[in-house]
């Protein structure tokens, strides 16, 4: 087996601590590997990992959940923004 191909089976999110991030539409997004929120308004909500900060910006937007590793967002989003 080549080296390239052991590195694959090591999931990209565990080798650089991503975030998993899944949108359902605009409506809804669930960020995994949360370590915080930063910001919370209707407009903009602001999530620490602990490779990034992401900002969710939109209209009406809501923490439908948060537990220590992950939040849900809900809301009419319209733009995401990944700064490091």
């Amino acid at each position: 087996m080549k080296k390239s191909e052991k590195s694959r089976k090591i999931p990209l999110e565990l080798t650089y601590n991503l975030p998993v991030i899944e949108f359902t539409g605009d409506r809804t997004v669930m960020v995994e590997g949360s370590t915080g929120v930063l910001k919370y308004e209707s407009e903009v909500i602001r999530i620490n990992t602990r490779s990034m900060v992401i900002a969710f910006y939109g209209r009406g937007l809501t923490l439908k959940c948060i537990s220590p590793t992950a939040v849900i967002i809900d809301g009419c989003i319209t733009n995401t923004e990944f700064i490091r």
